[in-house]
């Protein structure tokens, strides 16, 4: 019995989070990103956004 390496599409993602509300959004990684970067203001109400997370999403579609 050998172990079968499956070849999985991966996505990596990042999550934006305001420091002040409940805003939040996902977008595609970038080059640079890194937690806890601040990357902006919030559209909310002008909080500071920061990178809360990095993650990688699978691209495959799981079957039920």
């Amino acid at each position: 019995m050998g172990f079968e390496s499956s070849k999985e599409q991966l996505k990596v993602k990042t999550e934006i989070r305001c420091m002040t509300c409940d805003y939040k959004i996902v977008r595609d990684f970038q080059q640079g990103d890194f937690v806890p970067k601040i990357v902006g203001q919030c559209p909310k109400d002008g909080g500071q956004l920061y990178i809360a997370g990095i993650y990688a999403e699978s691209t495959a579609q799981q079957k039920k």
